[in-house]
């Protein structure tokens, strides 16, 4: 018998938690923020801590290109 897997429905109550932070780059300090699509507060810490390389790394791309310093995370 064959089993059809269903695609995994996101909560439709989710809301955007904001992370502000700030970087150093060019002997100046700079502030960055993330928001984070979650559920709840608990899991948005959660991304943020796990995904905080490639957040790190895409603030520090942004600083030096001089583009928005916002970035955007959705939980999947």
């Amino acid at each position: 018998m064959r089993h059809v897997q269903r695609p995994l429905v996101l909560a439709q109550n989710t809301a955007e938690f904001k992370f502000n932070f700030q970087m150093i780059s060019g002997g100046a300090r700079h502030a960055c923020s993330v928001a984070i699509q979650a559920t709840d507060e608990v899991k948005a810490a959660a991304l943020f801590r796990e995904n905080w390389s490639a957040i790190e790394k895409l603030a520090r791309k942004n600083l030096a290109t001089n583009t928005a310093r916002q970035i955007r995370l959705e939980l999947a």
